[in-house]
């Protein structure tokens, strides 16, 4: 299956409602529709729009604001088309005898891997935190083993120990904008050659940019971040893989289409190299920090259980101190905003949340940011701060509540109630933040609708207060320390709302 030319991105009509059918990357970017990415993961929709992101950046780069503009109005003719994907056909091919896309040919493993392992959280059967059973993907086809190929290398952690991981770290929040079709989707993410030599800064002096399937990393290899280009690098394979083809014919386990080639599984191997630095990957957030005089890159991951929305400010707002701190977004996000002034914006986010190399949540939201989100009073990231600040004060008290104090003499209730208020404000709050982001009011009537939104916030704060500590009211002794924690509670609320 060559991905340039033959059929293989799972697709609905009718902006997701319609038919199901496997659409050719020419049809993508050549022919007007309203096509969806359809699979039964929205991990792997997001890896499949993201790696059509890729694609479209290496071979048909616009070089200006103007001819993005122009991407996104017309489709591509054929010739144009004819023309990009020249190049590269021979390194898109998922079965070359030489070069295999994404894969390593003779890889030396006696064992071979059962193909589930390639989908995420789902390592070898001992952890079913999205399906059911051990042995429930047993076969891919091509379009979802190209797919899974490039998510497990591109987003995921690691095969585990001696295995190197993406050029992003172990689980890195994706970002990308929303559009309203397919086709729109991809080029709102395509960055054009201004804006990426800005964050690949050594690209024009690069004398070869070709992927690794075709430029072996060479193992014990020390590598330095400006050695790597736009094509190497979005297309990085950290791994020896190698798919094993299945004897016959079949339906594949994830599609539910009959396929004529499948795979059961593939073969891997170990091998060690250094990466010196911190690849600039252009769809992420990239936070910046300061210790002991040296600065240090890292991509924005999902750490905690806390929601996406509090991560907000790091994903969208540009920010950075006198010392060198601070946080960048993905680059199509200030494309977005400077160069399209697209408002609302809708944001794609998608990510997991690990432990080495097990899975303990997947994370996979859309965002709505209303007209007026990158207004330059840093409006959003006063809305991110307000929710942060309830949460904390509920937490706070609810934390002293919990462990007394002795000083002031007072006995703690002794449960980890503030666990469970962080894990109900999150629940019970996240509807009116989200809806607070998507509206256009908020930012058109702010000091009304901020004040609104602190309101609003503090009254569930004080429920969750109050749910969580009456039971423990029928005892005398520990009404001084709810009374205390409750009346600083409210001291903060108030002054929450007094500052808007």
């Amino acid at each position: 299956m060559n991905l340039l030319t033959d059929p293989w991105i799972p697709v609905r009509a009718d902006r997701g409602r319609g038919a199901f059918r496997l659409l050719t990357y020419r049809e993508v970017l050549c022919a007007s529709g309203h096509w969806r990415v359809s699979l039964p993961r929205d991990d792997l929709e997001l890896a499949c729009i993201q790696m059509l992101i890729c694609m479209t950046q290496v071979m048909f780069q616009p070089a200006d604001d103007d001819q993005l503009v122009d991407r996104l109005a017309d489709p591509l003719t054929d010739t144009q088309f004819d023309q990009g994907i020249a190049a590269y056909l021979d390194w898109f091919d998922l079965e070359h005898s030489t070069y295999p896309f994404m894969q390593t040919r003779g890889v030396s493993s006696k064992d071979v891997t059962p193909i589930q392992k390639l989908l995420i959280g789902l390592p070898e059967g001992n952890n079913h935190a999205f399906f059911n059973s051990v042995d429930e993907v047993t076969r891919l086809s091509a379009p979802v083993a190209a797919i899974a190929l490039f998510h497990q290398a591109s987003n995921c952690p690691s095969f585990g120990g001696g295995f190197k991981g993406s050029l992003r770290g172990g689980a890195p929040i994706t970002t990308l904008v929303e559009g309203s079709n397919l086709r729109e989707q991809v080029w709102l993410n395509v960055l054009t050659t201004q804006r990426l030599r800005k964050v690949l800064t050594w690209t024009d002096g690069l004398t070869a940019d070709r992927p690794t399937w075709v430029d072996p990393i060479r193992g014990g290899a020390k590598i330095y971040r400006d050695q790597i280009g736009s094509l190497r690098g979005l297309f990085w394979q950290p791994a020896h893989v190698e798919l094993v083809p299945a004897p016959e014919s079949g339906d594949c386990d994830v599609l539910g289409i009959h396929a004529d080639r499948l795979y059961t599984g593939f073969r891997k191997e170990k091998f060690n190299f250094t990466l010196v630095g911190t690849w600039p990957h252009p769809h992420s957030a990239l936070i910046t920090s300061v210790k002991k005089g040296s600065s240090e890159d890292k991509f924005a991951s999902f750490t905690t259980n806390a929601p996406a929305w509090t991560r907000l400010t790091e994903l969208v707002v540009q920010k950075q101190s006198e010392k060198g701190e601070g946080h960048r977004p993905a680059p199509a996000i200030g494309q977005a905003r400077h160069a399209l002034d697209i408002a609302p914006l809708h944001l794609l986010v998608g990510g997991y949340r690990n432990k080495q190399a097990s899975v303990l949540e997947r994370r996979h939201e859309l965002i709505e940011l209303g007209a007026g989100w990158d207004d330059e009073d840093g409006r959003l990231e006063d809305l991110v701060n307000i929710g942060l600040a309830a949460r904390t004060a509920l937490r706070g008290k609810l934390f002293f509540a919990s462990l007394g104090s002795k000083d002031k003499g007072l006995k703690g209730i002794g449960a980890p109630i503030h666990e469970t208020g962080e894990r109900l404000f999150y629940a019970r709050t996240e509807a009116l933040i989200l809806d607070t982001f998507s509206d256009n009011a908020t930012f058109a009537e702010w000091k009304a609708r901020v004040a609104a939104y602190a309101q609003a916030l503090s009254t569930e704060c004080q429920a969750i207060f109050t749910e969580l500590t009456d039971p423990y009211a029928m005892k005398p002794e520990l009404i001084p320390i709810i009374a205390w924690s409750r009346r600083k509670l409210m001291l903060d609320l108030k002054k929450l709302k007094e500052d808007q």
